[in-house]
């Protein structure tokens, strides 16, 4: 099951770090996204993270995981309904599944866009058309949305470039 520890934006990295000494290797992860960004006359591919200011702890017992996670003095909280961390929804795991795998960068996407309708020709988001609430042709982005423990909902960044529009 995936968990979302929230932490000081900037910090994930140390609190990864911090936490992957006290639990199994793996267990909490920052997902970067790949997006494209023009300078100096070329088109670079850059990291850039998913969701600033949240990790995710992958564990099927977050009260065993979360006792040594108290003691990381950047980390502010495990999302829940208040009392207990609650994991995140069924889908919202399915699409991050498909999103990172299990890696912690979700690649570049490419479609077109034929008569309104997105397509994905190749990549992550290659299925998950639905999925795409908006579209940003000239930063080469698109935003899902998802579903947060207690209810909170983000629309978060992917790379997607649109090829084609007819």
């Amino acid at each position: 099951m995936w968990y979302v520890i929230q932490t000081k934006a900037g910090r994930e990295e140390a609190v990864r770090q911090k936490a992957e000494k006290m639990l199994p290797q793996n267990s909490c992860r920052v997902l970067y996204y790949i997006n494209k960004k023009r300078y100096l006359g070329e088109w670079h591919e850059e990291r850039e993270r998913f969701l600033p200011g949240y990790l995710f702890l992958v564990t099927n017992d977050a009260g065993a995981a979360s006792r040594p996670l108290k003691e990381i003095t950047e980390l502010i909280r495990l999302l829940g309904d208040g009392r207990e961390a609650c994991p995140m929804g069924k889908e919202e795991e399915e699409l991050l599944e498909k999103l990172a795998g299990d890696r912690d960068e979700i690649g570049m996407s490419y479609g077109v866009i034929e008569n309104g309708i997105l397509k994905i020709k190749e990549g992550v988001l290659a299925g998950l058309e639905p999925a795409v609430k908006r579209i940003d042709r000239h930063k080469r982005k698109g935003y899902i949305s998802l579903s947060f423990p207690g209810g909170e909902e983000k629309l978060v960044c992917v790379g997607l470039e649109i090829t084609e529009k007819s």
